[in-house]
């Protein structure tokens, strides 16, 4: 395991201790993410590069909003966020595995339907009009294999909802 130090954290003009609380906080909330394998099977190094960004900035984020907090009422926020962000990229990385099945349009929209709403868990706001369009995106470069597309098509969808 490794310690995941942000420029967040480095940036933060928040005393020392809120700081090493963020960190720890983001370390322990994080770290179980990297260990589950679930979320990059599928996925080429970048690619797997690029949604573990993500995800660490969504961690992040609630690491840095609650580092002033009491773990009481820190962990909770940390557990769910961290929750959601482990089955959004662990969705993305199973409808990438669907490229080159044979259609299965069950799993590809129950799939589908579990990232939107953890992404809905995520943000705690509702689904915008832009997410159709990625969603279409995804579905046309899926069918045309394109798994570099597909791919982006999903990181556009789940960045422009929890940016």
């Amino acid at each position: 395991m490794f310690l995941i130090i942000s420029s967040k954290f480095m940036q933060s003009s928040l005393d020392e201790k809120a700081t090493d609380i963020g960190r720890a906080r983001l370390k322990r909330w994080f770290e179980p993410i990297l260990d589950d394998p679930g979320w990059r099977s599928n996925l080429v190094d970048a690619q797997a590069e690029q949604l573990l960004a993500w995800g660490l900035a969504q961690v992040e984020q609630t690491a840095v909003r609650t580092q002033t907090l009491p773990d009481e009422d820190a962990n909770p926020v940390l557990e769910k966020d961290s929750t959601a962000v482990r089955l959004i990229m662990a969705g993305v990385n199973d409808l990438i595995g669907t490229i080159g099945q044979p259609p299965a349009f069950d799993l590809v929209d129950d799939t589908m339907t579990r990232v939107l709403k953890n992404l809905r868990w995520l943000t705690n706001q509702p689904l915008r009009p832009e997410n159709l369009r990625r969603v279409n995106q995804f579905n046309q470069a899926r069918k045309a294999e394109d798994r570099d597309a597909a791919f982006q098509h999903l990181l556009a969808l789940i960045q422009m909802d929890a940016a």
